[in-house]
């Protein structure tokens, strides 16, 4: 067997583990009974022993060394993606493969612990194995260190060359420029009828909403699946297997609406990956401030734009006639944009949004620095909550640890803001194409849906991520978009 040959054989054979994984994965989040979970997660983590032993191995990249300086019989994917898996393997192998395989359960453990106190708010046991999940990322720092150091490794592993002082300055210019903008309008009066505060909507009728938006944004259960999970996320396996999650409740309506539109958009990035990455290693996105450009395109740009909240209002009254009919398209557009003081990020609004991130990305810095311990997060948590908001959450559910991602690594919180500043670039660019509102009012995704495919989704991991926003934007990154986005937005809808 030559080379090559030997090459797809591994590839099909962590193929299928993945996927295994993959299916795994999303069942423990998902439908898995709660008294099962410790199993499922034993089981996942023998599968991803299985794997670790394949890519860890001399074997394997011994193989992806000879198959870099000889191309012969591999086809162009083939030889770009054993190009980034070697690239990222020589970095990943310096870490020893017991400690990743430690690692591995740590985090297991950590996740476990975190679902278990989300039900009976005693965190004791989550912090303990969270104190063991930091313990461990200071472990693999001192072998992965090199150009980067401390936690600007960690940053730079979730986002390709950004760092602190890529991030400082983002949040520094948010700071001086919508921060006052923010407290200014959190003084200002409701601009919709409270009483949609009270209104409570049927589950199953949600239900339906959900398929009809799907529907609309090109995500069927051709491709994908909807589940119910206590945090939403979306997990994929390849071209054809893209499944989301979202969580219903009668009191929040537009929270499983924004939320079904942020993951659909995770989604759509992946299924419109060229289908020849589809089961290499460059499926899926470059990077997380990409993918979450993409989910906070869809959620906030297109899904809180009063055009698309006047093609929505009809099909909620169809839908909910007894709640919703009693209000206007303005109380309903009103409401979803609605700058407030609340706990909750992922319920947040897109002014108040980037300064529930920083308060996250402050305390990593501050762990990382050694600045604070675990122990410690919850009183700083609360310190910078109630700087920024002026409120204090009454417990940890509602404040440092109702986010599911401190329990499996650090780094990945500043993405969202990232995220929000790439699709406003995004959105600039797309305009001089043609007007994505304009759409909006039909309810019609085709056209925004093959831009960012032609742009964006098409490149799957085969760009870096600063290659993937320039290509689609013609510049590079520059915070200018997002900042005056919600300047233009929040002052029209307040008057100012």
């Amino acid at each position: 067997m030559n080379d090559v040959q030997l090459y797809r054989e591994y590839k099909e054979k962590l193929n299928k583990l993945e996927y295994a994984l993959f299916i795994m994965g999303f069942d423990v989040e998902t439908i898995c009974p709660k008294k099962d979970r410790d199993y499922s997660y034993e089981v996942q983590e023998y599968f991803e022993n299985q794997v670790m032993d394949i890519t860890l191995s001399d074997e394997y990249f011994n193989l992806l060394s000879r198959l870099k300086d000889n191309k012969e019989g591999l086809t162009d994917i083939e030889y770009k993606s054993i190009l980034k898996e070697h690239k990222d393997l020589q970095k990943e192998r310096r870490i020893p493969k017991e400690l990743q395989k430690e690692g591995i359960k740590i985090i297991n453990d950590s996740r476990l612990a975190w679902m278990k106190a989300y039900d009976s708010l005693n965190y004791d046991d989550f912090e303990a194995k969270l104190e063991k999940l930091v313990d461990y990322n200071f472990k693999t720092l001192s072998y992965i260190e090199d150009k980067y150091k401390g936690f600007d490794c960690l940053l730079e592993d979730m986002e390709e060359d950004y760092t602190t002082k890529e991030y400082d300055a983002l949040f520094n210019a948010l700071e001086h420029e919508i921060l006052p903008l923010m407290k200014q309008i959190l003084k200002l009066p409701k601009k919709y009828n409270k009483d949609l505060l009270n209104e409570k909507f049927d589950i199953d009728k949600q239900k339906r909403l959900t398929k009809k938006i799907c529907a609309l944004m090109g995500y069927t259960n051709e491709n994908g699946y909807i589940g119910e999970t206590l945090h939403p996320f979306t997990n994929s396996a390849n071209v054809n297997d893209v499944r989301t999650t979202t969580k219903y409740d009668e009191s929040l309506l537009f929270s499983n609406l924004y939320s079904v539109m942020h993951e659909v958009g995770h989604a759509l990035y992946e299924l419109n990956n060229n289908k020849e990455l589809s089961n290499t290693y460059l499926f899926g996105g470059t990077s997380m401030g990409i993918h979450e450009s993409q989910s906070r395109f869809y959620e906030n740009y297109l899904g809180r734009s009063k055009e698309f909240i006047e093609f929505l209002y009809p099909i909620l009254v169809d839908e909910f006639k007894d709640q919703i009919s009693k209000y206007s398209v303005d109380d309903i557009y009103y409401y979803v944009n609605d700058v407030s003081n609340q706990f909750y990020r992922t319920e947040a609004d897109e002014l108040t949004y980037p300064f529930h991130v920083l308060i996250r990305y402050k305390i990593e810095k501050m762990l990382f620095n050694k600045e604070i311990t675990v122990y410690q997060i919850s009183d700083k948590f609360n310190e910078l909550f109630y700087d920024y908001f002026g409120m204090m959450p009454k417990n940890k559910k509602e404040g440092c640890f109702q986010d599911v991602h401190w329990s499996s690594g650090f780094g990945y919180f500043p993405t969202y803001v990232l995220g929000n500043a790439n699709a406003a670039m995004m959105l600039e660019e797309m305009k001089k194409d043609f007007d994505p509102f304009l759409d909006m009012k039909s309810g019609n995704f085709t056209n925004v849906n093959e831009w960012l495919r032609v742009h964006v989704h098409q490149y799957g991991a085969s760009l870096s991520n600063k290659e993937v926003l320039f290509k689609a934007c013609g510049k590079e990154f520059s915070e200018v978009p997002y900042i005056k986005y919600l300047k233009d937005k929040f002052t029209k809808i307040y008057n100012l």
